[in-house]
């Protein structure tokens, strides 16, 4: 009897934890939708890109579909039953594809772009859709907390056996404190500061265990007042 209730209880607190995810993850999707057809709608938008921007509703509608297969892919994940869909892809171009999801974001706050006219095509055997969200929750993450009129700079390098993906921002930076905790789940830097912090906690914590999924890592180095760098690291081959 003490068996069965722990394995209710484990299941109940995964299935809960798995609600969680999606409806924080859903939500990144649908304002980049929002935000377009909002554009369109307003005349933001001028009538001869709304073609383009059209498409790119279409790619994340498509991509919402995706993610609710993946978020279940990772449930499955914990329990011991998944393995990604690896391909060999170039990833640098989907950090370029992901970033220009966020135009109107970048241009709103007049962010300076830097680093990936400059990457190299690298390409490594990763699950597309599950290393697209890695890369959008960074880049969502970054944008979120760089100053307005700052830096947003992206890279990506390689060596024998890894790729390695940076996402950075200038801004505020964290304290050692807060950089030792935004891996948890539901983490949150001080709130006294009047800023959004929802990006600091779930969205992180699905990267960490993304990353687990890819035999990679993702750590975090930052300079208080300065800026704040996220690093993702995966191996060039999967074994």
């Amino acid at each position: 009897m003490n068996r069965m209730a722990d394995f209710i209880d484990k299941n109940e607190r995964s299935r809960r934890r798995f609600v969680s995810d999606v409806s924080h993850e859903m939500k990144t999707p649908m304002t980049t939708i929002g935000g377009f057809v909002d554009g369109i709608l307003d005349g933001t938008i001028p009538p001869e890109q709304e073609k383009q921007y059209l498409r790119t509703v279409s790619a994340e509608v498509q991509r919402l579909s995706r993610l609710v297969h993946s978020m279940l892919s990772i449930s499955r994940f914990e329990e011991g039953t998944y393995a990604p869909d690896f391909e060999r892809l170039d990833i640098t171009n989907l950090l370029i594809t992901t970033l220009l999801l966020f135009e109107q974001k970048v241009e709103r706050k007049e962010l300076h772009v830097e680093g990936l006219d400059v990457c190299p095509r690298t390409f490594a055997e990763v699950d597309r859709d599950l290393i697209q969200q890695v890369f959008y929750n960074l880049t969502e993450n970054a944008i979120k907390f760089v100053n307005r009129g700052g830096t947003l700079f992206l890279a990506v390098d390689s060596d024998e056996t890894q790729a390695h993906v940076h996402i950075r921002n200038s801004g505020e930076g964290l304290t050692e404190e807060e950089i030792s905790h935004v891996f948890e789940r539901f983490y949150k830097t001080d709130e006294s500061r009047g800023k959004d912090t929802t990006g600091v906690g779930l969205g992180l914590s699905i990267v960490s265990r993304i990353m687990l999924l890819h035999k990679g890592t993702v750590t975090v180095k930052s300079v208080k007042g300065e800026y704040t760098e996220f690093i993702v690291s995966m191996p060039l081959t999967q074994s």
